[in-house]
């Protein structure tokens, strides 16, 4: 294969099967997200494509989007050219180092901003099971980040028993759309100091925002705030690490689609550090040692739509996915569990690196996964099935090993803190007796 047979293949491919409608765009230079709209579920498609329709080999290769960002990049990657090489990443780093900027989950870091907003309290343990958090699955056997019987008191409840910040709902499901609307401006010009409005909107219809992920609906929790210009809102969205002034139009506009309802305000006047009591409980609350429910759901899933009874099936099982990218992300919550007891057991960067290189393999499975799965529903081959179920047994393994990794950080976090605790004057008798409990 030469660079122009692979570039033709592409423009073929975007052109005719996925229709993609910026094709005007299209050229080497083009880049993938903002100019033809490529986001991590179109390129696995794109690449299914390429595989099988047009014969372009796909490397072995973890695919990682800071390896490539034009249509020249991926091609230069595809065909393993020198300039596609990885640098490699160093072997430590600063003990200051914060490695866990990650997106995981919109509303907990949302949560997690507020907790941000007070030096010294560490935002990293309130995501401890946040890697098994609620999804759906459908009536069709789909897989979906969001529904609308899905709640956030869970979280709610959680993070004013740990940190002590009051989360109430300004949305009133009873009222119209237009009403609570009406309602978030007048609350967004009353709101100041340690209070904040966290609203629901549907980013597919924010197209000022660039997400890299083209989903519609896109059902997403992002903070919001006056500026001096009242027709300019100021949009803080944590789980993206982005923040900037967008038209007030634009964002109301997303808040009114019917894909979305729902927002919160957070205070974090009182904002305090979580009691070590409360954080073994909140840890033994999520963690579930026992099942990965993730693939747990993906297996019935497969298995669902590979069914030979259900042939026709097979083809959706690529829409049946299409919102794993996001929940796979949630993976990653591993990592901010790590830094938390990487800090306060005063352990190695090496030992912490090993533990996230598990979680990024992890992750990168769950990205191999995904497209193993959407060849098996273009070529509706059923002899891939079982590499399909092997990859995802093989997953479960690897979760399964870092929970009992994380586990054993857990445990020697107790017997540190129970110790710490008995010599504290400032700890009462019930925090003892507490900290004495053998963790689950």
């Amino acid at each position: 294969m030469t660079f122009d047979s692979v570039l033709h293949a592409m423009q073929q491919t975007l052109a005719g099967p996925l229709a993609n409608p910026h094709m005007a765009q299209f050229g080497p230079e083009a880049v993938l997200n903002d100019d033809l709209h490529i986001d991590s579920v179109v390129l696995i498609n794109l690449l299914v494509h390429l595989e099988t329709d047009h014969g372009v080999a796909i490397p072995e290769r973890d695919f990682r989007k800071e390896d490539f960002v034009t249509v020249a990049d991926l091609i230069h990657v595809l065909l393993a050219s020198p300039s596609a090489a990885v640098a490699t990443e160093p072997e430590a780093a600063p003990a200051n180092q914060d490695p866990s900027e990650i997106t995981v989950h919109c509303f907990v870091s949302c949560l997690c901003a507020a907790i941000r907003r007070h030096e010294g309290l560490d935002f990293r343990p309130f995501y401890f099971g946040t890697w098994d958090s609620d999804f759906a699955v459908t009536a069709q056997q789909h897989l979906a980040y969001h529904s609308a019987e899905m709640t956030q008191d869970h979280y709610i409840g959680w993070i004013n028993r740990l940190y002590a910040i009051d989360v109430s709902p300004w949305y009133d499901n009873t009222q119209s759309k237009a009403d609570n609307l009406a309602r978030f401006e007048t609350l967004l010009h009353s709101t100041s100091g340690d209070r904040q409005l966290v609203v629901m909107l549907d980013m597919f219809h924010l197209p000022e925002r660039d997400t890299k992920y083209n989903q519609d609906p896109f059902p997403h929790f992002v903070i919001v705030e006056p500026t001096a210009d009242p027709e300019v809102w100021h949009m803080n969205d944590p789980d993206y690490r982005w923040r900037g002034d967008l038209p007030r139009a634009a964002i109301l506009n997303a808040m009114a689609q019917p894909s979305v309802a729902g927002g919160y305000i957070l205070d974090s006047t009182r904002a305090r550090a979580p009691e070590p009591q409360d954080l073994l409980a909140y840890f033994n609350a999520t963690f579930r040692p026992d099942a990965n429910p993730l693939t747990d759901a993906l297996r019935r899933i497969i298995t669902y739509h590979g069914h030979t009874e259900r042939p026709l099936a097979l083809p959706e099982l690529e829409i049946a996915l299409r919102e794993l990218p996001v929940l796979s992300l949630r993976k990653y919550a591993y990592e901010h569990a790590f830094a938390f007891f990487w800090r306060a057991l005063g352990l190695s960067f090496a030992a912490f690196d090993a533990h996230c290189d598990q979680v990024e393999a992890l992750c990168e499975g769950f990205r191999r996964l995904h497209f193993q799965a959407a060849k098996l529903a273009h070529t509706r081959d059923h002899a891939q099935l079982p590499d399909l179920i092997a990859a995802l047994d093989a997953l479960d393994r690897l979760e399964f090993t870092i929970k009992t990794a994380l586990h054993a950080q857990f445990q020697t976090w107790c017997r540190t803190t129970q110790v710490a605790a008995s010599i504290s004057p400032n700890r009462s008798p019930e925090t003892r007796a507490m900290l004495k409990g053998e963790p689950a």
